[in-house]
């Protein structure tokens, strides 16, 4: 994954602590639903959510990306907050978490009073796209076994922490699975 040290700009958290509703949400509780239209930045202070796509044809809710306080601790529906349409997906609480919620609207309008916010902003929206193309480019790239040791070497966090149920979905497999792999 790319360095987080080059990208991770204190000054945007630092607005999220200060500007952002802190709200708490309970085990499988989501902060965004399917259907609904995403205009929030969330930051992590305790727990963890899953990015749950849901497929048409399944019916059914797969993982697609992990946010821990420690491990992509900003959270949106990317194609929902930029797009400004319907989130495909959703963002559920995988144990009781702790967040900071700022409106995109309120945002923005920071970013243009504020330069060195912009550059911050910037800076995480270029993390986030190299993160996330990385991540889902292993997902899609590697086998079950190579995937599974990725996550260990270089994602401990969400290998630690995230149940495993929510692994194998991500991985394509059921926690039973995912067992046998371990």
């Amino acid at each position: 994954m790319p360095d987080q040290s080059r990208y991770r700009k204190h000054e945007l958290i630092e607005f999220i602590k200060k500007n952002g509703k802190p709200l708490t949400f309970k085990t499988h509780q989501c902060a965004v639903n399917l259907g609904e239209k995403s205009n929030k930045v969330f930051l992590i202070l305790k727990g963890g959510f899953v990015c749950q796509q849901y497929n048409l044809k399944t019916e059914k809710f797969r993982t697609v990306n992990f946010y821990l306080e420690k491990f992509h601790p900003m959270m949106t529906v990317l194609s929902s907050y930029f797009s400004d349409s319907k989130s495909e997906c959703q963002l559920k609480a995988i144990m009781k978490s702790e967040v900071a919620v700022v409106k995109k609207e309120a945002i923005l309008n920071a970013l243009e009073k504020d330069d060195k916010l912009r550059k911050a902003y910037e800076a995480e929206r270029e993390y986030v796209i190299l993160t996330l193309s990385e991540f889902h480019t292993k997902q899609v790239t590697l086998g079950s076994k190579d995937l599974f040791q990725y996550l260990l070497e270089e994602c401990n966090e969400v290998v630690r922490r995230v149940p495993a149920k929510y692994i194998a979905e991500f991985m394509g497999g059921s926690a039973e699975w995912l067992s046998k792999i371990r």
